[in-house]
């Protein structure tokens, strides 16, 4: 059903969000203990859905304690990944609806593994509930549905396109995060003025590479209140840049396409998980287990995202919300760790932590073949000398063992074009 082009589960799925929105609002600053009693009561529903209707945990209907449950009873689950899924995709499916019916997220396949996720009725008005929270986590700007928002991502303009649109319905103001450069930036500033927007949303690497043209044109938006990235990794390099020029806060996002769970930076720079939505686990190796409390069609619990993450090391944050902190720092996908030439394994974040004395380094991407080799891209603010480029090298091969380097000096990393992002790190070698 479809009225003036807008289908029946969009408008129930806004509905769902202006009725609910500022319950989620004020639920992030529940005690911890009052979370917990959420999250153990919605996960109780998902894992007897489960059970009984879904042939994949059919076998574990007997072992669940339901009378006396509690969040222990999930270790009774085995982790799933997207290969065992896969292989298996009508036994995930719950046998309560009828699948010809369903709505589905497709995953970005970035891992070469792409599949689609069923979404239960309502599950882009909670995604969008969790956002728009996380929007409003600087206490200096609360964000209202409709509110005008910049969107310095997911626009890729074809050729002879403007390089920005407008999204009447949402109040969304789109940039392309292609075609930010000298000719643009006044365009790209004016147009930012003109939205009375006080939020930006964009990758890291779209905000990173704007901070640096207005800087470099001495341009300032003081209008802006809530900077919000996602979709990529986070590194240090953009974070210090971004918030030494803007002097606010940076809401970093984490989440999936398969909507497992969610979990973002607060104004103090922590990241709390979105209780409410999901749970996470870290395993051994610090991957990212995460199970959603809202996907009865597809209940994709303990599900191993790929993700690894550095465990934290608080448990309680001075901005006074009860949601847990499940890691302190994301380093990147397991698919693209890099590896030493003795074939023992280097985590992301060592690279990060060394390209991050390189001031004037402005972008850079590590490329890994099969054979190990390395193509090094380097943009710099600066020309580099050899001697520079050596030193950069040298750092490389102290972390990854003697293995061949060959570095190329560019204006700036290009984008996939599909995704519209940048992968800073992209490893061949099979593990």
């Amino acid at each position: 059903m479809k009225l003036a082009n807008i289908s029946f589960r969009n408008v129930m799925n806004g509905i769902y969000i202006i009725s609910n929105i500022r319950n989620y609002k004020k639920s992030q600053f529940k005690s911890q203990d009052e979370l917990k009693k959420i999250q153990a009561d919605k996960l109780k529903s998902i894992l007897f859905e489960a059970v009984h209707n879904v042939p994949f945990y059919s076998h574990l209907k007997a072992e669940i304690n339901f009378k006396e449950f509690s969040l222990a009873e999930l270790e009774k689950f085995p982790i799933v990944n997207k290969k065992i899924i896969k292989e298996n995709y009508d036994k995930f499916l719950s046998q309560q609806y009828r699948h010809k019916k369903l709505a589905f997220k497709a995953t970005s396949g970035s891992s070469g593994e792409p599949f689609k996720v069923p979404k239960a009725f309502y599950s882009d008005g909670i995604e969008q509930c969790m956002m728009f929270r996380a929007w409003s986590m600087n206490p200096a700007y609360n964000y209202h549905f409709r509110d005008p928002c910049i969107v310095l991502r997911s626009y890729s303009p074809e050729p002879g396109e403007l390089p920005y649109k407008v999204d009447k319905i949402m109040n969304y103001w789109y940039l392309s995060p292609f075609d930010i450069n000298d000719k643009n930036i006044e365009l790209y500033y004016d147009y930012i003025l003109r939205s009375k927007a006080k939020i930006i949303r964009a990758y890291p690497s779209s905000l990173y590479i704007l901070t640096l043209y207005l800087e470099k044109h001495n341009l300032k938006l003081p209008q802006i209140r809530t900077l919000f990235t996602s979709s990529e990794n986070l590194l240090p390099l953009y974070r210090n840049k971004i918030q030494e020029y803007w002097n606010l806060p940076l809401i970093d996002w984490y989440g999936q396409n398969e909507r497992t769970a969610i979990a973002q930076m607060c104004e103090y720079g922590i990241y709390h998980n979105n209780d409410e939505y999901g749970i996470i686990e870290l395993d051994d190796n610090g991957q990212i287990i995460a199970t959603s409390l809202n996907n009865n069609v597809m209940p994709l619990i303990r599900y191993a995202t790929n993700d690894l993450a550095q465990p934290s090391t608080i448990q309680h944050c001075k901005c006074g919300r009860g949601l847990s902190i499940p890691f302190q720092s994301i380093d990147g996908r397991a698919d693209d760790l890099l590896t030493k030439n003795d074939d023992s394994i280097v985590a992301t974040v060592n690279i990060y932590n060394a390209m991050e004395k390189y001031q004037y380094i402005k972008q850079f991407r590590i490329i890994q073949n099969s054979d190990k080799s390395i193509v090094l891209e380097l943009a710099s603010s600066i020309e580099l000398t050899t001697s520079m480029i050596h030193q950069i090298e040298n750092e490389l091969l102290i972390r990854l063992g003697n293995v061949p380097v060959s570095t190329h000096i560019v204006d700036e990393i290009e984008r996939d074009r599909k995704t519209g992002k940048i992968k800073s790190i992209i490893s061949n070698v099979k593990m």
